[in-house]
């Protein structure tokens, strides 16, 4: 079996899984939500988006995930288990229409790939403890800071204006500043959920050229927002109510966050960020949540495991073919 062939393989799945993280992505839900752009226009910013973001800041994420989390020898079978355990889990969760984090299915991969042919040791367990501070961090950072950011634009601004023609001004101010801020956002996202996709790729051989595949994840990440992701983003966009005020408050902490993680190349969940968010603008809004709340949670709590399962279930029948092409 041609290491070209074997390339073309990874290179096919990757693509599989930038769509599927595509399918999952619910970054523009707040824009829909708060009914500041129909779902047409928030497909063209995303594809836009998707393709510059995932080009610009794809690298560092993408080395983070392919070389400083396993400690054993990386091969063919290793990564094709990986990109397969990580494509089903998303596709599962799409399925259901519940945004999961990307980046812990590819980590739960990882980490049952590890531990099954390294024990413990396999893991370099200070870069996931790393991660896991991030990962614990910034929903709590997004909930209290999208709350208190609520807070203080009602006080401030909201509470100050009379008069529906005033209201509806400032609102449409808001919508402006929210295109933009989620546009910041939608392209740190691209950057770090598409490293997920073709990160396990770097770990072949030192000097991977990025380039291309960035590219072409970046594009098959936008294909999965238009052709699937819709249904994410109306399922999240209507946790609770929004206006383009409202919507404001929650993307300032997961955009600002995100960008910053990515530029460090830490792998985050802009998916975790973003509804936790939304739960903290329910409560500052004393409002009542819609959606199944805890549906997403108990998804959420199941990735790691699943996906660690997933990959440990398939490396076997996958690393018996290989033996099979190389006889």
């Amino acid at each position: 079996m041609e290491i070209s062939y074997i390339f073309l393989i990874f290179l096919f799945i990757s693509i599989i899984i930038a769509f599927s993280i595509g399918s999952n992505d619910e970054t523009f839900s707040t824009l829909y939500g708060s009914k500041t752009l129909d779902m047409k226009h928030i497909l063209i910013i995303a594809t836009i988006c998707a393709i510059l973001g995932a080009f610009v800041l794809g690298r560092d994420v993408s080395e983070t995930i392919g070389k400083d989390i396993l400690n054993i020898k990386i091969d063919n079978s290793i990564i094709l288990t990986i990109l397969i355990s990580t494509a089903s889990w998303l596709i599962i969760s799409s399925s259901l229409k519940i945004p999961i984090s990307t980046t812990h299915a590819t980590v739960g991969s990882i980490i049952g790939i590890g531990l099954l042919l390294g024990g413990f040791s396999g893991i370099n367990w200070i870069t996931i403890l790393e991660m896991s501070l991030w990962w614990i961090l910034s929903p709590v950072i997004g909930y209290i800071a999208t709350y208190s950011t609520y807070k203080l634009i009602h006080k401030f601004i909201l509470h100050k204006i009379s008069g529906l023609q005033n209201v509806e001004k400032t609102e449409k101010i808001f919508s402006y500043i929210l295109m933009g801020v989620i546009s910041l956002t939608a392209f740190s996202r691209a950057g770090n959920d598409c490293s997920n996709a073709i990160g396990i790729l770097t770990g072949i051989q030192d000097g991977l050229s990025l380039d291309f595949l960035l590219i072409i994840t970046g594009i098959s990440f936008a294909m999965g927002i238009i052709i699937l992701g819709r249904g994410v983003i109306k399922n999240v966009g209507t946790i609770t109510e929004l206006q383009p005020s409202t919507a404001f408050s929650t993307e300032i902490p997961t955009s600002l966050i995100l960008f910053f993680g990515t530029l460090l190349g830490v792998p985050l969940s802009g998916s975790h960020m973003l509804v936790a968010s939304l739960v903290g603008l329910a409560k500052a809004q004393r409002l009542p949540r819609k959606g199944n709340l805890w549906k997403t949670i108990l998804i959420w709590i199941l990735t790691f495991p699943a996906s660690a399962i997933i990959s440990i279930l398939i490396f076997f029948p996958i690393s018996n073919i290989f033996i099979i092409f190389a006889c």
